[in-house]
């Protein structure tokens, strides 16, 4: 779905009709068009949405919005739908980080900006990129998993939910899982797989696990938190849910919610509005003439009980003052360099 920011009632049904029926939309510099494709709407991604909403808004940009659906196919045909509306540049938050160089390449051929968020791209097509913000992936996953060992006292068995295999997120974060269990070989992996960072795929897994291994299952790491709370739930139907750490990444909603309750021990705030946010002025900002960094890193702050309410109200029970305040609160982080900050 696109989501047009234009000002002006001729100029929001001429963007509206470009977009219908593919046609070129006309380059505007005092009011660009940025294109924003995505691999998936998790709740990571639509909580990011919201972000790259206001800061398109108070940047008078109108911005294109589309979902891959997890498909590389369906994310090459939106940057080529992309090109072919010369839009005024392209962010990409890839499905895989392996795939997209071929359309990369005609987008800075056809002299149009690509910026890359959340997760990177890899290959020679890295090198045409603008700039890369995202977070430090690793951290976070030697943070959840940290957090998973220290819980079970150096000793048990764990299961590992991974991202998508390919994309740079996952591969990062089970690299960061890695580097600590090799540290603590009192710890076994009974099993690592994907689910996709998605919850319903997690709960489905974790009830596959469940049903393989029962009460040897004495830690679950979960990639993300939608995977983390999908396993939760198949704990709950065994009465098991509290009794097993259980640790994610992102500080979504969800996984707040169930810090609060003790059915998580940790999250890691990656917080998608501020990210996603900050990925859309990094390319405003590009366009209005300034040059940023190639290379911008989010460190994740790590979330217990202990540390989840205040978050938990600046996000959530406050999330309209957030989301308000997100365009100067970006501003600030890119000039600071601290682009975690909130």
């Amino acid at each position: 779905m696109t989501h047009s920011r234009r000002s002006g009632l001729a100029a929001l049904l001429l963007a509206g009709v470009a977009t219908l029926m593919g046609a070129p939309a006309q380059a505007d510099k005092a009011h660009p068009t940025i294109g924003f494709t995505v691999y998936n709407m998790t709740s990571f991604i639509a909580w990011g949405k919201q972000g790259a909403e206001a800061v398109a808004k108070a940047g008078n940009t109108t911005l294109l919005w589309q979902s891959a659906k997890d498909d590389v196919n369906t994310q090459i045909s939106q940057i080529q739908q992309f090109i072919n509306q010369k839009v005024d540049a392209i962010v990409i938050v890839p499905v895989n980080s392996s795939t997209l160089g071929p359309q990369i390449d005609q987008a800075v051929k056809a002299g149009i900006p690509v910026f890359a968020t959340n997760a990177s791209i890899s290959g020679p097509a890295a090198k045409q990129l603008v700039a890369y913000l995202g977070p430090d992936d690793v951290a976070a996953g030697e943070q959840e998993a940290q957090a998973v060992v220290d819980a079970l006292k150096g000793k048990g068995n764990v299961v590992v939910l991974q991202g998508p295999i390919g994309q740079s997120g996952a591969t990062d974060r089970t690299t960061g899982v890695q580097n600590i269990l090799a540290k603590n070989t009192g710890i076994k992996v009974l099993a690592m797989q994907t689910a996709n960072w998605d919850r319903t795929q997690g709960y489905k897994l974790m009830q596959d696990w469940l049903s393989r291994y029962g009460q040897d299952i004495n830690g679950v790491i979960s990639e993300n938190d939608d995977m983390a709370i999908g396993a939760v739930q198949a704990l709950k139907e065994k009465g098991m849910n509290g009794k097993i750490p259980v640790s994610g990444v992102d500080g979504i909603k969800d996984g707040l919610r169930a810090l609060r309750s003790g059915d998580m021990v940790q999250t890691n705030l990656q917080n998608g509005a501020l990210e996603l946010g900050e990925a859309m002025q990094v390319a405003i900002d590009y366009l209005n003439g300034k040059k940023p960094p190639a290379l911008m890193m989010l460190k994740m702050p790590g979330i217990t009980k202990a540390s989840v309410d205040k978050y938990y109200d600046q996000l959530f029970d406050h999330s309209d003052k957030f989301i308000e305040g997100l365009p100067e609160l970006v501003k600030q982080n890119l000039a600071s360099g601290d682009y975690a900050n909130q």
